[in-house]
């Protein structure tokens, strides 16, 4: 009888250390492993499950600044406020520390476990796979290069206007605060620009290409005061005969 008791009972401790983790909890703990960097641990509870597995330790490595700069902001205090099941879909209600306003984090169900996300976005990440995440950069880094493509001929054009229709180098647009001085650190854009101004002033160009193709960017871009214009050139500079950029 003895034996049957302790049978039992490890068979129902056993069962309760199965036991799927509720919404919130998991909403939780993935919030929790990304605040500590433990970001492997943390997307293995969420929709980015199949980006992160696969993934060699040098990707990861990186992958990781791109993490850190997106999950820093997580504060860490994090109050749980309720939560909202529908079948296969969840809703948790956090308060975030210093946010007034519940943050709504959706869940869906997979099998017996909750994962943070939703399903559309879930399908997207399983088809992209251990591309994901890069793919995902590469979007970023593109839009960014070219609003900051924007912004250089914005200064141009207030530069000209004020220095009888000269231009500006970029080493003066970055002293006059027209662009930001980290648009020459690369490796923090994913892009390298360039500026080149005409002999006697009067028009510029601006190109920005990717500092590693297909892992910073695949896009090339070139701006002038016409236009921008971008193609995929496999990291080559783009020219004035590429396509005009149409923004996403």
């Amino acid at each position: 009888m003895i034996t049957v008791a302790i049978l039992s009972l490890t068979l129902a401790m056993v069962a309760a250390a199965q036991k799927p983790e509720s919404p919130t909890r998991t909403v939780m703990n993935f919030y929790r492993a990304l605040r500590e960097k433990r970001y492997v641990e943390g997307f293995r509870q969420s929709i980015y499950r199949a980006a992160i597995e696969g993934l060699s330790a040098a990707e990861l490595k990186d992958l990781e600044p791109d993490f850190a700069r997106t999950f820093t902001a997580i504060p860490e205090k994090i109050e749980p406020r309720g939560e909202q099941i529908n079948s296969d879909t969840a809703l948790v209600f956090l308060k975030f520390e210093g946010i007034e306003q519940l943050e709504q984090v959706t869940l869906v169900k997979l099998g017996d476990e909750w994962i943070v996300g939703d399903k559309d976005s879930l399908a997207a990440v399983n088809s992209q796979g251990r591309s994901f995440f890069f793919n995902a950069r590469m979007l970023v880094n593109e839009g960014e290069a070219f609003e900051m493509l924007q912004r250089i001929v914005g200064a141009e054009v207030i530069y000209s206007g004020k220095f009888e229709g000269r231009n500006a180098t970029l080493q003066e647009l970055i002293k006059l605060n027209g662009v930001p001085q980290d648009i020459e650190d690369s490796q923090t854009s994913g892009y390298r620009f360039t500026l080149t101004i005409a002999e006697n002033k009067k028009s510029f160009f601006a190109t920005a290409s990717p500092t590693a193709y297909g892992k910073t960017g695949r896009l090339s871009f070139y701006a002038d005061i016409n236009a921008t214009r971008a193609e995929d050139l496999k990291g080559q500079p783009a020219t004035a005969n590429s396509p005009i950029y149409q923004s996403k």
